[in-house]
């Protein structure tokens, strides 16, 4: 089992009531905020509003200069990220009331958030060779890198470690397959990944030379 992530450490929370709003219960705000603010936006006007020309307090000014914007969660809630030192100046900030809203907000709350735990989910090592392989080419193809049986067994032991690579006769077998269902195409130039605007082409209407002496 993978061990669990802790993600935004050292982090505060601002929750924000745009100007003139009426009081609500709780911290829901989302539905008396413009929706067209974004959340960079509002922090850098929040970075602005206390600059060295708006706050008196240097230690407040200083700190908000050093914060990273992190996120904006229901259109009212402002998280920031900083060293540790500059976010205990961000708290006493607040309770001395000195630190400044963004222009046409308030500041309703600030506190400490705790660290987001992540449980990663593991990519398990058995994936059906049929999507490996129409991965593998379809990244091939994006490359501009012909897409022979080689050049497939090639990427799939760089790209894909800890996936078993496949025998030559099964690799030969799964890709032809994958033509017959249509999901790729053989050309003298490699497999490509079949679009809507090759979708009709089907191995009887391909000469055959394609499908002799290609593979290898």
């Amino acid at each position: 089992m993978e061990p669990f992530l802790q993600i935004a450490p050292h982090s505060l929370a601002i929750v924000l009531s745009r100007t003139g709003a009426g009081e609500a219960a709780g911290v829901s705000e989302s539905d008396e905020l413009p929706r067209h603010h974004t959340g960079y936006e509002i922090f850098a006007n929040f970075k602005a509003e206390n600059s060295q020309l708006h706050v008196w307090n240097q230690r407040v000014s200083e700190a908000v200069s050093e914060t990273f914007f992190l996120g904006w969660i229901d259109e009212h809630v402002l998280l920031i990220q900083g060293k540790e030192d500059h976010l205990e100046a961000l708290r006493e900030g607040w309770m001395r009331r000195c630190l400044n809203p963004p222009r046409g907000f308030t500041i309703k709350y600030l506190g400490d958030v705790s660290p987001i735990s992540m449980s990663p989910i593991s990519q398990p090592q058995f994936i059906p060779l049929g999507e490996v392989l129409l991965l593998a080419i379809s990244a091939l193809n994006s490359a501009h890198k012909p897409v022979t049986e080689d050049a497939l067994t090639e990427h799939l032991q760089t790209c894909f470690q800890g996936v078993p690579t496949p025998t030559e006769e099964a690799l030969h077998h799964t890709l032809s397959m994958l033509v017959h269902e249509r999901k790729i195409y053989p050309t003298p130039n490699g497999y490509f990944i079949v679009t809507p605007q090759t979708y009709f082409i089907t191995p009887s209407l391909l000469h055959p030379s394609v499908w002799t002496g290609f593979c290898g």
